[in-house]
């Protein structure tokens, strides 16, 4: 009984210690699809990808194009709403757990309203301000300059 029980503890650690072993079960053919599948399902999918490669990259092109034709009224709310459809996609597919720890905060938020206004101001000088713009805005740039090595040294 003693020479048993030994063999049956060498070969459990030897399939512990040993990473090559494999399953043949991992090698066993699948059942065949069935007719949907083969020939509904797998074609759609096919499709399906190459329809969200076309809408991935004709997405951008779209909605500066409403931008232009509408008027900035339709390029924001088109802008918006896609947005929101993207992170409601995200939430329901379960990736939102991916971005719980991203804490975009109200620093940065504002931030962007800023940067917003700062660039809406350059180009509405172009129009209003032309031979002073340049002199203005550079003035800005350097107090802006400043300010960023001044407090960001710390």
């Amino acid at each position: 009984m003693t020479v048993k029980s030994d063999k049956k503890g060498k070969t459990e650690k030897s399939k512990k210690a040993r990473p090559w072993v494999f399953d043949p079960s991992a090698f066993q053919p699948l059942p065949r699809a069935g007719f949907l599948r083969r020939h509904v399902i797998d074609p759609a999918r096919s499709l399906a990808k190459y329809a969200l490669y076309a809408l991935v990259f004709s997405y951008p092109v779209l909605l500066v194009s409403l931008g232009v034709l509408f008027g900035g009224l339709v390029f924001w709310t088109s802008l918006v709403g896609s947005v929101i459809v993207i992170g409601l996609i995200i939430k329901k597919a379960g990736y939102a757990r991916n971005f719980e720890t991203w804490g975009v905060g109200n620093k940065r938020i504002l931030g962007l309203f800023i940067t917003f206004g700062i660039t809406l101001a350059f180009f509405y000088s172009f129009i209003h301000l032309q031979q002073w713009f340049l002199p203005i805005f550079g003035g800005v740039l350097v107090v802006a300059l400043l300010f960023g090595v001044r407090f960001s040294g710390r």
